[in-house]
């Protein structure tokens, strides 16, 4: 009868060194692979926020050149919805009043004498985008079961000028 014994097996093993690197890749995989949905979506998000930044600087630029005479900022709505390929629904036109760097409620009025008078244009444009991968789902840890599904994120790009 032979005697069995484990320890020349488990020697044998400690030393084998084959399928370590398959090993450790299996383990590193996921995670390099959520770094490059990350850096993509990030990229998508950076693009778009680039986008209406510029959008709203070539609408208070145009707010520099047709300046408002009231506080009727439609116009400057219809321009920064074109320029940046949004509805106008997306789009917030502020023109304001400041007294010595107090905001007025009322863009027509005067200030008192010898308060510093500004008037001001703002200038804001959101859009939702769709990032390819539902950070959501991945968050909530797999909870949400939607296949395949998107989520969406606001973005903001806004200007501000002083115009007089």
């Amino acid at each position: 009868m032979t005697k069995l014994t484990l320890t020349p097996l488990l020697r044998r093993l400690r030393r084998d060194e084959a399928g370590v690197g398959l090993l450790e890749l299996a383990l590193v995989a996921p995670i390099l692979m959520l770094l490059c949905l990350g850096m993509v979506d990030v990229s998508r998000l950076v693009s778009a926020k680039i986008d209406l930044e510029q959008a709203a600087q070539r609408t208070t630029d145009f707010a520099l050149s047709r300046r408002p005479t009231s506080n009727n900022g439609s116009y400057l709505i219809t321009e920064a919805a074109a320029a940046a390929g949004v509805p106008a629904k997306d789009v917030t036109v502020e023109l304001f009043l400041e007294c010595n760097g107090v905001k007025q409620t009322d863009f027509n009025t005067v200030c008192p004498a010898g308060q510093a008078q500004a008037r001001f244009a703002s200038i804001a444009i959101t859009r939702a985008v769709k990032t390819q991968f539902n950070w959501k789902a991945f968050a909530n840890f797999g909870a949400s079961r939607q296949e395949g599904s998107t989520t969406s994120v606001s973005v903001v790009g806004d200007s501000v000028v002083r115009f007089q």
